[in-house]
């Protein structure tokens, strides 16, 4: 074991390994996109890659959560082997925003749902048609509303709606909000909408910058 598998965090070490598999495997990627949208009970051909992959003694609502993000991992991986069209753009944003306290009081340190929907608006990927300001705000504060398991059920078309104009999605981040949605969805969903909102700002406030205009014209 490497010094980076260490220092990983158990949500990113998952995430990693569920894509590794995507990537060389098409038949587990296949296996693990027919889960989407279902609870760990109804996922059948999910069990023989996720259950290897799980944290021992993870509950059952952080159990729906892994099963979840492996679904949509491999529903928004390509068949070509540059997955990442757009990373070059969300390192730099990262290095920018850090999207607030997480819950257990020490900043995050990786983009969260709503830094990716408000990407997705202001820095789509490269020939892409930005997302509609308004409707990724609809879509955010009907997400941030839905309960456990209903979250999941409008997670999967957000997702697919950001991976459709290249931005990323932090799976680890996503991962661990997820976990604690039963519980503690104000706190995640809190921060949801200021990440969102705050990336907006600030590129509101560049483009301003860029061109004068634009400012008046507001």
């Amino acid at each position: 074991m490497t010094s980076t598998d260490v220092e990983q965090r158990p949500s990113d070490r998952f995430v990693s390994r569920v894509a590794e598999r995507c990537a060389r495997d098409r038949g587990q990627r296949a296996a693990l996109r027919r889960g989407l949208r279902r609870p760990p009970e109804q996922a059948h051909t999910m069990h023989a890659v996720v259950a290897p992959l799980l944290p021992s003694g993870v509950s059952p609502d952080h159990e729906y959560a892994y099963y979840a993000v492996a679904a949509m991992i491999a529903a928004a991986t390509r068949d070509r082997s540059d997955t990442s069209t757009s990373g070059e753009a969300s390192d730099e944003d990262d290095a920018e925003e850090t999207g607030g306290p997480d819950l257990d009081g020490g900043p995050v340190t990786r983009a969260d749902l709503g830094a990716s929907m408000a990407w997705a608006v202001c820095r789509p990927g490269k020939g892409r048609r930005a997302m509609n300001r308004a409707t990724a705000e609809k879509r955010l504060h009907l997400l941030v509303r839905q309960g456990h398991p209903g979250v999941y059920q409008q997670l999967a078309g957000v997702v697919r709606y950001i991976g459709a104009v290249e931005v990323e999605v932090n799976w680890g981040q996503l991962l661990d909000d997820l976990c604690q949605w039963r519980y503690r969805r104000d706190r995640v969903a809190k921060r949801w909408l200021q990440s969102y909102y705050r990336v907006l700002h600030e590129a509101d406030r560049r483009a301003a910058r860029r061109d004068p205009n634009l400012e008046e014209s507001a």
